[in-house]
């Protein structure tokens, strides 16, 4: 597992930083991103008893990759360039027609960055694609999982895992339909707790469940996004607050208030150090220069952090012409403010301190 954790995290930094190479060549694409992947799932791309590049199938017809396993075809791989849409019509048949000729139920196709499972032979066209992953976006944990199934310890076993996380899936739905239900239930399951020791005890519904979501961000340890989206922050992510309670009752139960803030030192002494992560980064980037930051080409999630065109899936300031992608963690804020701290010699100070 850290094996594989080790090389991904390796292949986004590749992608980020000659993202142009990846666009254009299908070739880098497959040695640099796609074979380092399929090696550390087991498929030994440079033995022919396990993978062999550009085999053509009974037809002629020429697939990317064929794995195979005890001098068996099990999966298919289609490699793309980065630029390539892989839910394209023509992408899919493609893979499909490979699939079909060698007889065999699952194939992949990967631009090197996502990646996509396909069932050959799926009653609904709408099943057919089992699922997609994108490495830039998608956490660890999910890409590690969905790669996983297909690794060549686990290839043949690769339909039953799929049925089992479908009734797994399924089941979790009739169970939780949203992060507010699973908050409910919890907080529920906490009352009951308390009053087998205190049956007198009693707290507002608001207030239990406010408990409930700031010791589930505290265990599952949530990113910024997650937090917003259980609604435990606000809007603007730059700002982290846990959870607070407000005004108190005699039975409250008063959260600690715990915010990240980010100081940022010029060699001439001038300090920005906003109440806000976010204010402090976009001014820092404001002070140094827009458009020196903009020629390093830094990006994160694929977008650039100082681009001319706004992005339809990313939080990002407008300043001017610009804009600024803030649709980050404040860890990676502080981590991006000294790589251009230490790309443009600045000799910035850039710290975090914990109210």
């Amino acid at each position: 597992m850290k094996e594989i954790e080790n090389i991904l995290k390796e292949i986004i930094s590749q992608v980020q930083e000659f993202r142009n190479v990846y666009i254009t060549n299908e070739q880098a694409v497959r040695s640099q991103l796609i074979e380092p992947i399929l090696n550390a799932l087991g498929w030994k791309t440079s033995n022919p008893n396990f993978v062999r590049p550009n085999a053509p199938d009974e037809d002629g017809k020429v697939p990317d990759y064929t794995l195979i396993k005890e001098g068996k075809t099990t999966l298919i791989v289609e490699a793309k360039n980065l630029s390539a849409d892989l839910k394209n019509k023509k992408i899919i048949n493609q893979l499909a027609f490979y699939c079909f000729n060698s007889g065999i139920d699952f194939g992949v196709l990967s631009n090197g960055v996502k990646w996509l499972l396909f069932k050959t032979f799926e009653n609904n066209p709408k099943d057919r694609i089992v699922w997609q992953v994108d490495l830039e976006k998608d956490s660890m944990e999910s890409v590690i999982n969905n790669l996983s199934s297909f690794a060549y310890l686990k290839i043949g076993t690769l339909d039953a895992l799929l049925k089992n996380n479908k009734l797994l899936e399924n089941g979790w739905n009739l169970f939780a339909e949203s992060s507010d239900s699973v908050v409910t239930i919890v907080a529920q399951k906490v009352l009951e707790k308390i009053k087998t020791q205190e049956p007198a005890f009693k707290i507002d519904q608001s207030e239990l469940k406010n408990f409930t979501k700031g010791k589930l961000m505290d265990l599952f340890e949530l990113t910024e996004i997650q937090r917003e989206k259980w609604g435990i922050l606000p809007s603007n992510i730059g700002d982290i607050n846990k959870t607070v309670v407000s005004p108190p009752s005699p039975n409250s139960i008063m959260l600690k208030k715990i915010r990240e803030k980010v100081s940022v030192t010029f060699p001439d002494n001038f300090v920005i150090n906003h109440k806000k992560v976010v204010d402090t980064f976009i001014d820092t980037v404001c002070r140094i220069g827009i458009e020196k930051v903009k020629q390093l080409g830094l990006s994160r999630a694929g977008v650039q952090i100082v681009t001319e065109k706004k992005d339809a899936n990313y939080n990002q300031h407008q300043n001017g012409k610009y804009w600024i992608m803030v649709h980050t963690s404040t860890k990676e804020k502080v981590a991006i403010l000294n790589e251009i701290n230490k790309q443009l010699n600045l000799n910035l100070i850039v710290k975090t301190i914990t109210i």
